[in-house]
């Protein structure tokens, strides 16, 4: 299980590494100090903002406990991002089928690089609150952000993946399997829905216990109230046999065979391949990553209309994601045929196609969010940030091509762009240009974003063409 384990990091990493922009070593140590520098940026703001309006006050605690009921949301939110773009990893769990280890060998193999790779993803959420709240608090905080933090979001991802487990085994049952790309996403996305109004009801209702001056106890805060009343020795263990107990769970739910996932549905008819830009508009509207991102649009409005939440419809951004993939999705379509010189015209079917997507799901969505009482001011803004957002995905995708289905590029290359966005979006607030300036610098970062991608795409096609190595 260990050598399937490492198996998995070193596919990933060289898959990660071989391709696109992190194949260059002075771009891969780049994404390193920016991610390194904006970590330690972030726990400084973090830091700071603590110790201005917390310190010494007394309300560490409270705010601790606000962060402990929003570990399991966050875990949530984490583990559908995993588990979504996981189902794509084909290629990784395709490794050990020739290995003589047993699907329940790779389950928990491939569970504990999921873990792995969500307790990264949790530094990132909660590394800089938990370090900043260490030093504003002292060292007695450190058990109680363990307890609070971080022995909660392990408990939850392993309840969740026991969930998940379950499902597919019903699913199994039901003979539906190779549709979980559909149902599992649905049902997570449900999950979400309801565990946002219980993690906002009880933060409430610790604000108002703190005020009040009572005691607050959830089944959320178990860690932390066992730690407080046992200590940290005894909390640690309850923790490693809770842990390994739902580690048994799963292995036990673990199906015995792998069963592949449907990867496309077929939407709109089959003469649009006659021509390119409708092969363009095939492969973008058929791929299941596409469906999940419409189910998950339409999951979040119905939830916005039940609670008569009027907002702008960003949430439309989910749909223009779907850029990441699109330049990979369609790559057999570029080598089925020479295009010398055409690369600017795959651009645009790339941008073009998912634009007609994001137009046939903003519809309704709109409509939806006017019925709700917003202002037509808002859409232009909408407008514009999706927009944007098409091109800066399939920047993502083309500077770090998922290759394969490679979940782990796509993760950091998400990452290394909201980055470089906010650090960008913070200089431009700290400045307070005009705002004739600032959208002058906003056009033309979206054409330095056009012309990287265009020149990507050569690169891409001249190392498919062996013209040039990577």
């Amino acid at each position: 299980m260990a050598l399937l384990f490492r198996l998995f990091w070193i596919f990933i990493l060289r898959r990660v590494l071989g391709r696109g922009l992190l194949a260059s070593r002075t771009a891969r140590i780049s994404v390193l100090l920016l991610l390194v520098t904006a970590f330690a940026g972030f726990t400084l703001l973090s830091y700071v903002v603590i110790r201005q309006y917390f310190g010494g006050t007394g309300l560490l605690e409270p705010v601790l406990q606000a962060a402990n009921v929003s570990v399991a949301f966050w875990a949530l939110v984490t583990y559908v991002l995993i588990r979504v773009l996981f189902m794509k990893a084909d290629e990784l769990l395709k490794l050990s089928f020739s290995l003589p280890v047993t699907n329940k060998e790779r389950t928990l193999a491939f569970g504990l690089f999921e873990l792995s790779v969500v307790f990264v993803m949790m530094l990132f959420i909660f590394g800089a609150f938990s370090v900043s709240t260490v030093l504003v608090g002292g060292p007695p905080f450190i058990p109680k952000v363990l307890a609070s933090i971080w022995f909660p979001a392990q408990t939850a991802y392993l309840l969740l993946s026991l969930g998940y487990y379950l499902l597919e085994r019903a699913l199994l049952t039901l003979r539906v399997s190779r549709l979980r790309s559909l149902i599992v996403p649905m049902v997570l996305g449900l999950g979400l829905v309801a565990i946002f109004p219980y993690t906002n009801e009880q933060s409430a209702q610790i604000a108002q216990s703190h005020v009040e001056g009572r005691d607050y106890w959830s089944p959320a805060l178990s860690f932390a109230l066992l730690q407080e009343k046992a200590g940290i020795w005894i909390c640690s263990l309850v923790f490693l046999v809770t842990s390994a107990a739902i580690v048994g769970a799963i292995m036990a739910a673990a199906p015995k065979s792998y069963v592949p996932i449907r990867r496309f549905f077929i939407l709109l008819p089959s003469w649009l391949a006659k021509h390119r830009f409708g092969v363009y508009i095939l492969v973008m509207f058929r791929n299941f990553e596409t469906t999940v991102a419409v189910l998950f649009v339409i999951i979040f409005s119905i939830f916005m209309w039940v609670y008569h939440l009027a907002f702008p419809p960003y949430v439309l951004a989910l749909v223009t994601f779907q850029g990441i993939y699109a330049y990979s999705n369609s790559e057999t379509l570029r080598r089925m045929v020479p295009f010398p010189g055409r690369t600017f015209a795959n651009y645009l079917r790339l941008v073009g196609s998912q634009t007609v997507l994001l137009g046939v799901v903003a519809i309704p969505v709109l409509s939806l969010s006017l019925a709700q009482g917003i202002s037509w001011d808002a859409i232009p803004h909408v407008a514009v940030f999706c927009l944007s957002n098409i091109l800066i995905s399939t920047l993502i995708g083309i500077a770090f091509p998922p290759e394969k289905g490679n979940p782990f590029t796509v993760l950091i290359g998400v990452v290394v762009t909201l980055t470089i966005v906010m650090i960008i979006a913070l200089g431009l607030n700290i400045f307070n240009f005009h705002p004739a300036i600032t959208a002058i610098i906003f056009i033309l970062l979206n054409l330095l974003i056009v012309g990287y991608s265009i020149f990507g795409m050569q690169r891409l096609e001249r190392i498919a063409r062996h013209e040039v190595v990577s």
